[in-house]
């Protein structure tokens, strides 16, 4: 016999209770701000403002400002004027810096959208301002009309302009600094100094730039991991169907695993931090099938001369950040491989739960947060009251984005490596069948 939804969570509150009654008293996990589309990543500036970068839902393809997503079944992505830059004040008030940025999503769901990636402030307080572009840089221009996409500025936050420091888009074009396929998405933004760091999740390498308006300085590709396709995970077509290309040659760095999909060792980086040794720390998502357990958090000099794994085990990362003691915090998007929960285009099958993972400064690692309203996030960032911030939903349009702070200080979930863990894990697991009924509920609203 089947036990029964309130069954599986009254044991799961049972066992809590048992083995740790304080810290589920404790537990901390608040909604900072809401209806968002696409957050991304975060940042605070030296008054304790709190700004956001939207990604926004791209557009409705009706003006012909479409391309082909290289990474989502060649849904067409189209460009929109829905992306943003939010302010939430200490006190809690949200106020719209920058509107009518432009996007790049999936159509119609507005999808993993790109546009506004991210923001930072240097050590006298000024602001840069990064964008993604999640595509071919040579349509760019052109087709999408968006050049201001895929590119760093400097941002006057009293006149609202922007300054264009770096063209990653058109040095992608130029230089294909990995050697495989031409895609550039900035993703994440780092700043020491006089220069700043920004990770390309599409051009799976890391830029220096100067900050004086010198331009890129450096680049570096970040390394492939080897697996073997016989050890990779595949999701199972529908019968009949033989090539989920349409007859695409594959790209430089390409090859065909299970049922003719194409899959690549590219690494895709997502997080940048700067480390309490001044170095740079990196996190990784992988690249399709998105294999579980094989993420890896990277050293970086700061000159991009040396680059060593430092961890390794995680699934699909998106962020990364240090606190004042020199714990960094690891953000896992989604626990299981993104195709098991959610397919291409928005719709949500199955539990999209991710993680917070704190790893000392002797290694160790704990389990800070695992699902329980953490959901497809993607950005953290530690914030002056000593808890994290962390952009949740982040791959979501329709108002289902969220920015959400978590206690790390009041929180412990045991990892599963011994039986008392074990069985936690086990309790957490079958309350999330609750969450999944609220997921298909989004998905069937169109989030």
């Amino acid at each position: 016999m089947k036990l029964k939804p309130f069954v599986l969570t009254f044991f799961a509150v049972c066992v809590a209770v048992v083995i740790k009654p304080k810290a589920a008293e404790a537990a901390t996990f608040s909604v900072v701000a809401d209806g968002l589309n696409n957050p991304r990543n975060l940042a605070f500036d030296p008054q304790g403002n709190l700004y956001v970068t939207e990604s926004g839902s791209g557009g409705d393809g009706k003006d012909g400002r479409c391309i082909p997503s290289p990474s989502a079944q060649y849904i067409p992505l189209c460009a929109g004027s829905t992306g943003s830059l939010l302010k939430i004040t200490p006190d809690g008030k949200k106020e719209k810096i920058l509107s009518n940025l432009t996007s790049l999503a999936l159509t119609p769901s507005g999808e993993q959208a790109a546009g506004p990636a991210d923001i930072k402030f240097d050590n006298k307080g000024n602001a840069y301002f990064l964008t993604g572009l999640a595509g071919n840089p040579d349509k760019r221009d052109s087709v999408l009309k968006s050049p201001d996409l895929g590119r760093l500025y400097k941002l006057d936050l009293n006149t609202k302009s922007l300054t264009s420091l770096a063209d990653f888009g058109g040095y992608e074009l130029k230089n294909n600094p990995d050697g495989t396929d031409i895609i550039s998405n900035p993703y994440a933004l780092a700043i020491k100094g006089n220069t700043g760091y920004v990770v390309d999740g599409g051009g799976n390498a890391i830029y220096s730039v100067g900050l004086d308006g010198s331009g890129i300085k450096n680049v570096a590709k970040i390394p492939e991991k080897l697996i073997s396709p016989d050890k990779l995970e595949f999701p199972k077509l529908p019968e009949g169907t033989t090539d989920p290309t349409g007859g695409a040659p594959l790209p430089p760095g390409y090859t065909t695993g299970e049922n003719g999909l194409p899959i690549s060792n590219q690494s895709v980086p997502t997080g940048i931090a700067i480390a309490p040794d001044g170095s740079l720390t990196v996190s990784e998502y992988t690249y399709f099938p998105y294999p579980e357990n094989e993420a890896r958090i990277f050293k970086i000099s700061d000159d991009l001369s040396s680059i060593q794994t430092i961890a390794d085990g995680f699934t699909q990362l998106t962020g990364v950040t240090y606190d004042p003691q020199g714990n960094l915090y690891a953000l896992q998007h989604i626990n299981n491989s993104e195709w098991k929960e959610i397919q291409q285009g928005g719709v949500i099958t199955g539990d999209i739960s991710g993680s917070v993972i704190e790893i000392g400064r002797d290694g160790t690692r704990k389990t800070i947060w695992s699902g329980d309203g953490l959901e497809a996030a993607s950005g953290i960032t530690y914030g002056p009251d000593g808890k994290l911030y962390i952009s949740n939903r982040a791959r979501l349009a329709g108002g289902a984005g969220q920015i959400v702070a978590i206690d790390p200080n009041a929180t412990r979930v045991p990892e599963p490596t011994s039986a008392i863990g074990l069985i936690t894990a086990g309790a957490l697991g079958a309350t999330s069948m609750l969450k999944r009924k609220r997921s298909k509920e989004l998905a069937k609203a169109g989030i």
